[in-house]
Order: C-alpha cells, then sequence, then structure tokens
C-alpha cells in the first residue's frame, strides 16, 4: 500500500458536510489526494476515468446505496479487490460484498476512528 501521502481516495457521501469532514480527516492523516463525489452514480463516473487507492462510502444514499456501489466493485474484474469502507450513522452491517479488504467506519468518525477503519483493511499508514 501506499504511503498516506501518496494514496488517491474517493469519498462517496450525499451530505456535502460529511464529505467535508471525511477529507479534513484523511487530510490530518497525510493524504493529499482525496476526490469526492455526491453518489455512488458518480463514484462508479471517477473510478472509470481515475486510479485510486481506498474508497469510503456512506452507507445509505439516495438511488444506489453504499452497499451497491460495494458490490459492483467487488463484481468489476480490475477493481474487485479495492479496499472500500462504508460508513454509516446505524448498526446494520450488510455482508454482502464484505472482504478482507472491507471494512465500516462509524459516522461521524474521528481521525482515530478514520486512521483505524483505514489500517484494519490496508494495513499501517505511514
Amino acid at each position: 500500500m501506499p504511503s498516506a501521502q501518496q494514496m488517491r481516495v474517493l469519498v462517496v457521501d450525499d451530505q456535502q458536510s460529511m464529505r467535508g469532514l471525511a477529507r479534513q480527516c484523511l487530510t490530518r492523516l497525510g493524504v493529499r489526494q482525496v476526490e469526492m463525489v455526491p453518489s455512488a452514480e458518480e463514484a462508479i463516473t471517477a473510478l472509470e476515468k481515475s486510479k485510486f487507492d481506498l474508497i469510503i462510502s456512506d452507507l445509505n444514499m439516495d438511488g444506489m446505496s453504499g452497499t451497491d456501489l460495494l458490490n459492483k466493485v467487488r463484481e468489476h474484474p480490475v477493481l474487485k479487490n479495492m479496499p472500500f469502507l462504508l460508513a454509516t450513522s446505524e448498526c446494520y452491517r450488510p455482508e454482502a460484498g464484505l472482504n478482507e479488504n472491507s471494512g465500516f467506519v462509524a459516522k461521524p468518525f474521528s481521525v482515530a476512528d478514520l486512521k483505524t477503519a483505514i489500517q484494519d483493511i490496508v494495513g499501517t499508514l505511514n
């Protein structure tokens, strides 16, 4: 896994405030390349255009949900092992599409929460 400074992260959340929180936390962790989109549909477009090292997606969004996006990523031959965090304020933990490269982070998250969740699926951040 690249160092935090080299990571490219895609943040998917329909709430602008949560996208901002994610960017702020990632920046404090040393991540410099963060792309943010407000929907899973736009995430798919971004994934077609650019390479990312991690996706952080809200679980509940209008239209395609975070779980739907995770399943699309897991079905894709190139993206299927992409590290993926589902962010949710709910206790619901869907199993579909989860593997060793997937996890959850509770919203609203702190820098420490996000770091732990990321490291659980990608290893120690440098």
